[in-house]
């Protein structure tokens, strides 16, 4: 199963980010496994999109909120423990791992 595993961490002003070097080395560590599909590291400079069905879309800034995502990995796992197994690993003292599996074809619409 494929899941995706989404790190934020603090985005208040003055907080510092979580070292280049670690994220590498968890990548580097997925890699080794043989389970990474996907890696990347996210610019803090995204939009927000605001679709609604009775009128136009919103564009703005991404709002301010005190998370933001940092880096996403793609996984190839037996099933979900093992993905939240590797979430656990992510050498980090603060930040959060949101785990979702990714449906897609006949699956996505059971």
């Amino acid at each position: 199963m494929r899941y995706l595993l989404l790190l934020t961490t603090d985005a208040t002003p003055g907080a510092v980010p979580p070292p280049a070097a670690v994220l590498q080395r968890f990548t580097v560590d997925l890699i080794h496994a043989g389970v990474l599909l996907a890696g990347e590291l996210l610019a803090d400079d995204g939009l927000l999109v605001e679709l609604q069905a009775d009128g136009p879309c919103r564009i703005a800034d991404a709002p301010a909120l005190d998370t933001s995502a940092t880096a996403l990995w793609i996984v190839q796992t037996s099933d979900r423990a093992e993905a939240v197994e590797w979430a656990r690993r992510l050498p980090l003292d603060r930040g959060r791992v949101e785990v979702r599996r990714i449906v897609s074809g006949a699956a996505a619409h059971a």
